[in-house]
């Protein structure tokens, strides 16, 4: 008889695993289906990234607004004249009580001497009525006198903010004037070329740059010539796949045309080294041209595969170029590539204007961009 309950539990627990393994198997579907969207939109994203940087445009500061200074604002003192006002009434209320009391002492004794008039009563509250007038008199000259004190002690007040004020201003505006004139000396050093100035602002203009691939920078200059040494990513940074998300889901990968891959990884080079010329000629303004070369680093040399001498006044077309490869191509770009777009290398363009002067002569910076 014992036999049977265990045998029904048996059966209930088998029948259940069915549904169990079900739910598991659901479960791990989502799973991977919210894998293969996450795999997906990286995916995109990325390659939106990549696309952005074709996206080049140049916009040159406008140096000689920038050497007009602002006038500092007119000092304007705070209003404090309602602490004087506060103070007199804080200094009547203190001496309120005071006043009534001695003031309800004369109308208490004038009202005994009527309900108990006698020549005695007359008498004591004669004398006490003459004590507390002659009180009440000194405590409204005391009041009189505290609230004058008061006015005095707020003007005082009043003047030590005012003071405090003033000594703020002319710190404020002596900063300010500091900081100008730091300003408006450091644009006059740029304008006329001064090393320092130039590699301090180049600096920090290109580490503002903001690309999705590591770049290295190496830039030498002489004579207000710059020449940016552009160590290009490898071609590992373009995806050699595309990808589809299919309706069940699942994701489609599918190999990129030999041409397609070469040309995104040109167009990719092409607007790294447009982005860091075009930004050099925005900011620096003693600079005319930029002579820049894409150099791929490889095992046992480093190649330069695209060689470019940018002017300051054709550098505005990259604002009209449909992408990077037809701006660097109308400057003239030095590059070499089979039909398949893959790039060979060549020689690097040097400035003609540098020909017999020592490399020690050349002031150089490094500069690693990533963002």
């Amino acid at each position: 008889m014992s036999s049977h309950p265990d045998k029904k539990s048996a059966r209930v627990r088998w029948d259940n695993k069915p549904n169990e393994r079900a739910e598991v198997r659901y479960f791990k579907g989502e799973e991977q289906f919210e894998r293969w969207r996450k795999e997906f939109v990286q995916h995109q994203d990325y390659e939106l990234k990549l696309a952005a940087v074709s996206k080049v445009s140049y916009n040159p500061v406008d140096f000689e607004s920038l050497l007009v200074t602002e006038p500092f604002p007119e000092l304007k003192l705070t209003d404090y004249s309602y602490l004087v006002d506060k103070a007199a009434s804080n200094m009547e209320g203190k001496y309120v009580y005071p006043v009534a009391a001695r003031i309800a002492a004369i109308v208490c004794m004038v009202g005994v001497l009527a309900i108990l008039f006698s020549p005695m009563t007359l008498l004591i509250t004669a004398a006490f009525g003459v004590a507390v007038a002659v009180s009440l008199h000194f405590t409204i000259k005391d009041r009189e006198e505290a609230i004058k004190k008061a006015k005095l002690e707020a003007m005082e007040e009043i003047g030590r903010r005012n003071s405090q004020e003033r000594l703020a201003y002319e710190e404020a505006r002596r900063q300010y004037e500091e900081k100008e004139e730091s300003r408006i000396t450091l644009i006059n050093q740029l304008m006329a070329g001064e090393a320092a100035a130039v590699r301090s602002r180049v600096d920090e203009v290109l580490n503002q740059v903001k690309l999705p691939v590591v770049v290295e920078v190496e830039i030498d200059f002489y004579r207000n010539i710059p020449l940016a040494k552009v160590y290009l990513p490898t071609k590992g940074v373009i995806p050699k796949q595309l990808c589809e998300i299919l309706p069940t889901g699942r994701l489609q990968y599918q190999d990129k045309d030999t041409r397609v891959f070469n040309k995104q990884y040109f167009e990719l080079s092409a607007a790294i080294i447009l982005q860091i010329a075009s930004t050099i000629l925005a900011h620096i303004p003693s600079f005319q041209e930029v002579y820049a070369a894409g150099i791929v680093k490889n095992e046992f040399s480093d190649d330069c595969v695209i060689a470019v001498k940018i002017h300051r006044d054709k550098i505005d077309c990259i604002n009209r170029a449909a992408n990077a490869i037809a701006a660097i191509q109308a400057f003239d770009a030095v590059y070499e590539c089979d039909t398949s777009l893959a790039l060979y290398p060549i020689d690097m363009l040097y400035p003609p204007e540098w020909e017999g002067v020592d490399k020690q002569q050349l002031k150089s910076l490094k500069v690693r961009i990533f963002k």
